[in-house]
């Protein structure tokens, strides 16, 4: 094991290393833990409004809390680097992150102010290694230099935002979101000069779904123990984990998310941004899911879920599977007349998936759940076919 280094210069690890084998560092394990609370918290919140009214307070805090995330891994994969300046400066975002996950669940309300400036911390440190390594690795300051600059302007409309009063700060929350994306959205053929390691970004993708994807299980773990084990709960447990799996199949098995990148990053900057951004609507879609099969195994036996709750759990199942279908044409590597007809059962899947909706509020809980999961079945069956040859770009 190499000495750990006092304050090392941070090194590019670009262009010829992305053919090296590397792996998530014990480090990034540990800063995952903190987001393992904020997805929980999340959770929680949406568990206590499972309503629209709550899908949409929930999806507008869960943005900024995956954006926190994937903005730290971005600049490991480029500049990773095991100092001690580099250990503190993510201790110091760890900090700033649990104090966003404890601010979440009154975030849009009494906490606002809380959350607003938890998140402009985490931007600012972010701010501070780009600068840093633009500083010490000259090539690449058109790359720190952009990043710096958007997303310093974001975390100051974030901690000017609680000047403003509510609900007037949100807007501001939005514009600076939007700033925050449209920063490496803008970025160009900078990204195809110094693109993200090929092999570590998919792997941390992956990570943090299966912390969403842990989600699911808990539901069904804390689901039982709060409605006690009977037949029913134990049939509607089982087949919750069944979504949770399917769901993990479909990722990494259908989908190959988690899978090292064969794309040149020269020739797909849209595919590579492609499965960046539906990562978004897949992990909360996860997310939501794993919330309405809670709230089934809190139903009396034969009784059926709220309408509007039952709506949001095959919405949930539904927009997973487009989400995986998208991450699925981002990581097809080449281009193939017979793609669009290899998905067209998944496409059908989703389908029937919000055509289960139109009939939730009459069918029993577990009846419903049990539709769902059929589907999740078919999916898994659908995925072992054999994947259709690719054409030459």
């Amino acid at each position: 094991m190499p000495k750990l280094g006092l304050f090392m210069p941070p090194r590019l690890r670009s262009g010829q290393e992305a053919e090296v084998e590397r792996h998530a560092s014990w480090l990034e394990l540990f800063y995952d833990l903190v987001f393992v609370a904020a997805v929980a918290q999340l959770a929680t919140s949406l568990g206590s409004d499972y309503s629209w009214g709550g899908i949409l307070r929930f999806s507008g805090l869960f943005i900024p809390v995956w954006w926190a995330w994937v903005g730290h891994t971005f600049y490991l994969t480029r500049f990773d680097t095991e100092d001690v300046g580099h250990r503190l400066l993510t201790f110091a975002q760890m900090t700033a992150a649990t104090s966003l996950a404890v601010h979440v669940p009154a975030a849009l309300g009494a906490t606002s102010a809380g959350f607003a400036l938890s998140y402009a911390s985490i931007r600012s440190i972010l701010v501070a290694e780009y600068l840093r390594a633009g500083r010490h690795i000259p090539e690449v300051r058109p790359l720190t230099s952009r990043y710096a600059a958007g997303f310093s302007a974001a975390a100051s409309l974030w901690a000017l935002s609680v000047l403003v009063p509510v609900p007037w700060r949100f807007g501001l929350w939005g514009t600076a979101l939007v700033v925050d994306f449209l920063t490496p959205l803008t970025a160009g053929q900078l990204h195809v000069r110094f693109p993200p390691h090929l092999m570590h970004l998919p792997e941390r993708f992956g990570l943090f779904t299966i912390i969403v994807i842990g989600e699911a299980v808990v539901s069904v773990v804390t689901g039982i123990g709060a409605a006690g084990l009977t037949l029913e709960s134990g049939m509607a447990g089982m087949m919750g984990l069944l979504v949770a799996f399917a769901l993990w199949w479909g990722y990494f098995e259908g989908a190959k998310g988690a899978a090292v990148r064969a794309l040149s990053a020269k020739k797909h900057v849209r595919r590579y941004q492609l499965w960046l951004y539906s990562h978004l609507p897949l992990l909360m879609g996860i997310t939501a899911t794993a919330v309405g099969v809670r709230h089934v195994l809190h139903l009396a036996p034969g009784k059926a879920l709220p309408f509007p709750e039952g709506w949001l759990l095959s919405l949930s199942v539904a927009a997973s599977v487009l989400a995986l279908n998208a991450i699925f044409l981002a990581a097809f590597s080449g281009s193939t007349r017979h793609l669009h007809r290899f998905l067209i059962p998944y496409y059908v899947i989703a389908l029937l998936g919000i055509a289960t909706g139109t009939v939730s509020g009459i069918l029993p809980g577990i009846a419903l759940l049990g539709i769902l999961s059929l589907l999740c079945v078919a999916q898994i069956i659908f995925s072992l076919r054999e994947m259709p040859t690719a054409d030459a770009d």
